[in-house]
Parts: structure tokens; sequence; C-alpha cells
């Protein structure tokens, strides 16, 4: 399980720069990444996850893949943001077990097999409309989840 740092304490200036203007800007930030596995329904959650942050201000695509082994830098922005949701491609759920095993709170989960009925196939050949059905739902969700943590505060 990782632990957060003072912002003061990581070594990776890009790292802290990206925390602290972030979150000058934004208030919360969140974290939306897709799995970008080898299928089309990997594919469809990274092409996905940047339409997501091309439309909703504060959210980051990430690199989960530095949590393990620590890569200090990514891994702390990572541990900064205030909400994380999950694009995988299929019922494993890879991404949303990374994240968790590595100590976060996944706010929003998706698997595009069980969550859109989109069914596996191997190769990179995927649905450019499935993409932005699956962009749309997860944006209404963030939105939602956004109003419902503002309330909260």
């Amino acid at each position: 399980m990782l632990k957060k740092k003072p912002i003061e304490e990581i070594k990776t200036e890009s790292a802290r720069k990206s925390i602290i203007t972030q979150h000058e800007k934004f208030g919360k930030t969140i974290s939306v990444n897709g799995c970008f596995g080898s299928s089309n329904l990997g594919q469809i959650t990274g092409f996905a996850a940047r339409e997501i942050v091309k439309r909703i201000p504060g959210t980051f695509m990430r690199c989960p893949i530095a949590l393990f082994p620590e890569v200090e830098g990514p891994s702390q922005v990572l541990l900064y943001d205030d909400f994380n949701v999950t694009i995988d491609g299929c019922k494993a759920r890879c991404l949303k077990k990374t994240l968790e095993k590595a100590g976060l709170k996944v706010h929003l989960s998706y698997a595009l097999d069980e969550d859109f009925g989109l069914e596996k196939k191997p190769g990179p050949d995927y649905d450019e409309k499935a993409v932005a059905v699956v962009a749309e739902r997860i944006v209404r969700d963030i939105e939602k989840l956004k109003e419902t943590m503002m309330v909260k505060m």
C-alpha cells in the first residue's frame, strides 16, 4: 500500500508542480484511467478516457502502471487525486484491482463487457461509436459524482 507523501518531500519536481497547480486551479481532481488493453475493449477504455478528460475540467489521465513498482513522481500525483474512475475492458477489472491494491479508493468503476454489454475480441479493432457511448455515460456519472461530493463539503 502506497502512502501519500507531503508535497515538499516529493523528489520529482514535475509531480510537485502538477499536484499544486492542478489543485489550485480546480480544487479537487479526478483521475480517469482506462486499462488500454490489447483487445478491442481495452482499446475503447483508453480512447474513452481521453474523451472524458477533454470534456470535464479537473479530470486527468494518470499513469497507474507507475504504482507497481512505485515510481515516485507519477504515483504521488495519482495518490493526490481526490476521486478515481477506472474503465476496464473486461470483468477481470485489472485496473480497478491495481488501484485498490495500492490503497486508493475507486469511486466509479466500469467493465465494458459487464456494464455496457460489449463483446471482447482479440486485436485493436474497435467501434468509434462505442467510444462515444462509453464516454457519454461516464461523463454523466462523473458530473453526478461531482455534484454529490460538493454537497458533502
